[in-house]
């Protein structure tokens, strides 16, 4: 099976997702419509104001983080390769009375509408393990920047991916190729039948190294002892709502910014 195969299914296996999570604790749909903000304080310090300022979205599920720049005055877009994940997206736009513009398509595939459109460009949380091509990710990113736009990503740090529930150093950081699973159960919700999901290993330094051949300067790495959910079992959640593992050992979130020349 090749990679544009894998990402197929991969999209399938989302679209099942998609209902599971819009039901979920997780994600609290009901606090949301009632006016809560699901952006953390350091992706809103990263961009600054954003009111008036275009904004697009990769990877943006069914649009919760979106709507939320939205609400601050963001002009928005939200691009995703699920079709049950962007009409959800836009059904919630539409019943909040958000502007918000939705578009379903592949990362490696935008539309040509978008290039040079934004002055920043978004994607954050479980995205950049779906990416075979970090190259070609990057060089889509940086079409879509204005000049002097900023790219914004926050993912899960790669190392906290490698350790087993005790902490027990399982996988390299230097691994290759994809890897496949059978999931039912996923981080938000059960779905309704199992899928077979292909992920691909990611470091900061291929991250990094990425952004810069498409022509960005990355600016600053952050790398953060915060979760937002409890990935292992001795994690503990401090006040602020973020999980940590006790005396903050490794980096459990990334945060990345680059500016287009």
């Amino acid at each position: 099976m090749d990679e544009k195969q894998q990402m197929l299914r991969n999209q399938q296996a989302w679209d099942a997702q998609t209902g599971a999570h819009v039901g979920s604790e997780f994600y609290d749909v009901a606090s949301f419509k009632a006016g809560k903000n699901s952006l953390r304080p350091f992706e809103q310090e990263a961009l600054g104001d954003v009111s008036g300022r275009s904004l697009l979205h990769l990877m943006c599920h069914f649009g919760l983080d979106t709507l939320s720049w939205a609400r601050l005055g963001a002009q928005v877009t939200g691009v995703d390769f699920s079709a049950e994940s962007i009409a959800t997206a836009t059904a919630l736009a539409q019943e909040l009375s958000l502007d918000a513009r939705f578009v379903q398509a592949n990362v490696y595939e935008l539309p040509g509408e978008l290039d040079g459109a934004f002055d920043f460009v978004v994607m954050t949380y479980g995205t950049l393990i779906w990416l075979p091509d970090l190259d070609g990710w990057a060089r889509a990113a940086a079409r879509c920047l204005k000049p002097g736009g900023t790219l914004f990503v926050a993912d899960f740090h790669p190392i906290a991916m490698l350790f087993d529930d005790d902490l027990a150093l399982a996988r390299s950081y230097f691994r290759s190729g994809p890897a496949e699973r059978e999931v039912k159960q996923t981080y938000a919700g059960e779905m309704d039948q199992p899928h077979i999901q292909t992920t691909w290993p990611w470091t900061v330094g291929r991250l990094v190294t990425a952004l810069g051949r498409a022509g960005l300067q990355v600016t600053r790495v952050d790398e953060l002892p915060l979760d937002l959910r409890q990935r292992h079992p001795a994690m503990v959640q401090g006040d602020d709502g973020f999980w940590r593992l006790p005396g903050d050992p490794i980096p459990l979130l990334l945060a990345c910014q680059a500016i287009k020349p």
